[in-house]
């Protein structure tokens, strides 16, 4: 039985994913910025999938860009405030790696960062508020943590931003890392008021190397570095249209049977958590949380408990496996939502995809208490 419960760091790729990777591959071989024929078919192709990944998104296709994945968005978004004169930045206190990394950088280069903590797990408009000064040129906090589940009130904070707007007229960029939202939670992307959003293809069920920016006014935005000057500008480089195919096929899959299946896996999440306390543990992830991931405190040190859940065929995890040492960043982010240090240096993830089954749920729960309690 496939007893694979880590979805929040990968997914398989699906056989339409992989089907339509293959297709792509094989049938528009030409660099889509080749004016030969072959190349124009390639372009045309190009267009087509990001016009039905924009429509599944329910935003304007010449809002989003593809890139190699959500680091690369995270990335081509923060780099571009160098661009600018210095000014300040609010991150949350359980931003992903990707984005707290880019703290020290723009440091170095004269900005001035603010880390909102974040408690019990979500941010707080007030908080943000607090931080809010004249000179605030950027906020990012994301959408759903990676490590709890934790879903942030992002239009109320985005609502927070636009009134501080009003007193200072000069725009803030809003960027939200919408990882673990695209397909799990609802999130209108257009309705949310973000002006910039991160999209990775393998976390649901695409494949790696494939990721979206989502820019609400693409027109002002500055790419650090456009390169060769694809994707209107914003992201140099060859276009990898087998994996944008692939990320379509995925997208398709997911997103319009999205809410039946975020009904379908809460009723699984909520039987293992049920579990999970009857067996003494206590939950890391707060109730409003997305129905695909579980945080919870182990019997014993995060990395030997997922090693014995291994043992047994259990896949899960004791961080956020994007970075080399995962166990620290599942503890930062942990740490920063007030979990207590004994706790959060006990933490496991368990996390869902859409097709995870009610039998490998309970199988998961046998194989926990068989675990728990020293069988």
């Amino acid at each position: 039985m496939d007893l694979y419960f880590d979805n929040a760091a990968t997914t398989r790729i699906s056989e339409n994913a992989l089907a339509a990777y293959a297709y792509a591959s094989i049938n528009y071989p030409a660099n889509p910025s080749s004016v030969h024929k072959a190349g124009l078919e390639a372009k045309r192709k190009l267009e087509e999938e990001r016009a039905r990944i924009a429509s599944l998104m329910g935003t304007r296709p010449e809002s989003l860009f593809f890139t190699s994945g959500a680091t690369e968005s995270i990335a081509t978004v923060l780099s571009s405030l160098l661009l600018t004169t210095h000014g300040k930045v609010i991150i949350s206190s359980i931003e992903h790696e990707a984005v707290s990394s880019w703290l020290p950088a723009l440091r170095e280069h004269g900005w001035k960062a603010a880390v909102l903590r974040a408690r019990n797990g979500f941010v707080s408009p007030e908080d943000l508020r607090a931080e809010l000064t004249p000179d605030t040129k950027a906020v990012a906090v994301m959408s759903v943590n990676n490590v709890t589940g934790a879903i942030q009130p992002i239009p109320e904070l985005v609502r927070t931003v636009r009134e501080y707007e009003k007193e200072g007229k000069r725009h803030i960029l809003f960027f939200s890392d919408s990882v673990q939202a695209l397909g799990k939670v609802d999130f209108p992307l257009e309705g949310s008021g973000v002006d910039a959003a991160s999209f990775s293809g393998h976390k649901i069920n695409g494949p790696r190397g494939i990721g979206m920016l989502y820019l609400r006014q693409p027109q002002s935005f500055r790419p650090l570095a456009p390169a060769g000057g694809q994707e209107r500008g914003k992201r140099g480089g060859t276009e990898n249209l087998p994996a944008i195919s692939a990320l379509r096929a995925a997208v398709e899959e997911w997103l319009p049977d999205a809410e039946a299946n975020r009904k379908r896996i809460g009723r699984i999440r909520e039987k293992c958590i049920n579990a999970l306390r009857s067996m003494g543990l206590r939950i890391l992830s707060p109730e409003a949380s997305s129905p695909y991931i579980i945080s919870f405190a182990s019997p014993l040190p995060s990395e030997v408990f997922t090693r014995m859940l291994s043992d047994r065929g259990v896949m899960a995890s004791s961080g956020s496996a994007c970075s080399n040492n995962a166990r620290g960043e599942g503890e930062r982010i942990l740490l920063g939502m007030g979990i207590k240090p004994q706790d959060a240096a006990r933490a496991v993830r368990i996390s869902f995809s859409k097709d995870t089954s009610e039998e490998a749920a309970d199988e998961l729960i046998r194989i926990m208490e068989e675990t728990v309690n020293g069988r």
